[in-house]
């Protein structure tokens, strides 16, 4: 929890207290004030609409962000990087990607499964072998450069599951000679399925390498600088071509959503072995979600900010306009001996009931709202750099969005009522007799 979050919290049960405290100690005064928002019911409303239609904006527009968060979070994930990924300490630190493999990897990942902390956080766990070529298409004359990736067959059913198979099928567990390839690229070739293709690669020792491989499916993940240009084939077969037992990287993918922790579990295995590893996040290597969060983000925090001080306005406004109409009656109440802590008390408290009333209206009414659009959804265009679009829904049991569309409108409401709820109780009363 950043300090932030804990600060608003703190701010947030002090008020919860000090309305809980006036309940038991000064009943009168908390229902004097309650009643008071049905003296002037028309202004009292638009006050609270203002408020619940600055709730439902930000409850509707912060569902749209965590879905749209949650399924970049999981196309990114689960295409070809997974939660966790394991690499060789040089790998960030060189261009040529044959000089930085993990050696031994079956060794290694029978070591990782038998770590029993380890283990029951695993899903799937596989290695990959990177490495780049040129793939031809003789009938056809046609011939494109390629970025290969060498992958274990069943574990990519679910690291792989976000691309779309539109010909043909995965890659076969058994035959180790066929490949699938983007979309982008099976165009440039002008190759379908069942076709055979020659791929020539410079294996990690500086010699040539070459293999005729058949089609065995074409697929398209969506992003098209990717779909141009890759090729999926088995490891063993890349492997065999690149004249080598080793891996680029291990990715994993976990049961469940914490790879803070498992990563730091995972540290604590390489140090405690003196493996020359390095342990990366998802989130680390994905410099696209970054940007994309970053935007979204900020763009919501400036949505949060437009609709505070709107709520802030309204509020000051409508109370400061109470307290014109109703100078005598506080000037009245002064001369029998109302004590200025007490108005300020009743003037604080109609400001919290505003505010909790248009949260508990603003969360109930953006329920509704995003119920109705998420039997529909809303399409949404290709993102930046990709080429198919996708259907938004409004991610509604976020407990973070829950908490900000309640704690705004309260925030916002007692903070308005602060200066009003003094200027109340600071009346001279002689003066005020006078006001007509």
């Amino acid at each position: 929890m950043s300090r932030e979050v804990l600060f608003i919290n703190i701010i947030v049960a002090l008020i919860l207290l000090f309305v809980l405290g006036c309940v038991l100690f000064r009943f009168r005064d908390v229902k004097f004030a309650f009643l008071n928002l049905f003296r002037h019911k028309r202004r009292s409303f638009s006050t609270i609409a203002a408020i619940v239609l600055g709730g439902v904006s930000i409850f509707l527009y912060g569902g749209f962000i965590d879905y749209s968060f949650w399924i970049l979070k999981e196309q990114t994930i689960r295409t070809n990087i997974g939660h966790v990924q394991i690499y060789n300490q040089n790998y960030f630190e060189t261009s040529n990607k044959n000089k930085s493999l993990i050696e031994n990897y079956t060794q290694l990942k029978q070591a990782i499964l038998e770590t029993p902390e380890l283990a029951e956080n695993i899903s799937t766990l596989s290695g990959q072998l990177e490495f780049t070529g040129v793939i031809s298409q003789y009938e056809n004359e046609t011939s494109s450069y390629f970025s290969g990736l060498g992958i274990e067959a069943l574990p990519a059913l679910k690291l792989g599951s976000f691309d779309k198979i539109i010909s043909g099928s995965d890659l076969s567990r058994i035959r180790a000679d066929e490949i699938t390839l983007g979309s982008g690229l099976a165009k440039t070739l002008n190759t379908k399925y069942d076709d055979w293709l020659d791929a020539m690669v410079v294996n990690i020792r500086g010699g040539q390498g070459a293999l005729s491989l058949k089609v065995r499916g074409i697929f398209a993940s969506g992003i098209k600088d990717y779909d141009d240009v890759a090729m999926k084939l088995p490891l063993a077969t890349a492997q065999r071509i690149m004249g080598t037992d080793g891996v680029s990287k291990m990715l994993i993918l976990l049961k469940d959503d914490d790879s803070a922790a498992f990563a730091a579990k995972l540290r604590q295995f390489i140090a405690r072995h003196q493996f020359p590893l390095i342990v990366k996040e998802w989130k680390e290597v994905s410099l696209f979600y970054q940007q994309v969060e970053g935007l979204l983000s900020g763009i919501y925090f400036f949505i949060k900010l437009i609709v505070a001080l709107i709520v802030i306005f309204m509020i000051s406004n409508a109370m400061t306009m109470n307290i014109i109409e109703r100078t005598r009656e506080i000037t009245t109440l002064r001369a029998i001996g109302l004590k200025p802590l007490r108005v300020t008390r009743l003037f604080f408290l109609e400001g919290i009931f505003v505010g909790i009333t248009g949260a508990i209206g603003s969360l109930t009414l953006g329920l509704i709202i995003a119920s109705v659009i998420n039997l529909y959804g809303i399409e949404m265009p290709p993102s930046p750099g990709q080429t198919t679009g996708y259907t938004a829904f409004i991610k509604t049991n976020s407990p973070a969005l829950i908490w900000i569309t309640l704690v705004l409108p309260i925030l916002t409401a007692t903070g308005a009522s602060i200066l009003p709820a003094l200027r109340a109780s600071r009346l001279n009363i002689s003066d005020a007799f006078k006001f007509s």
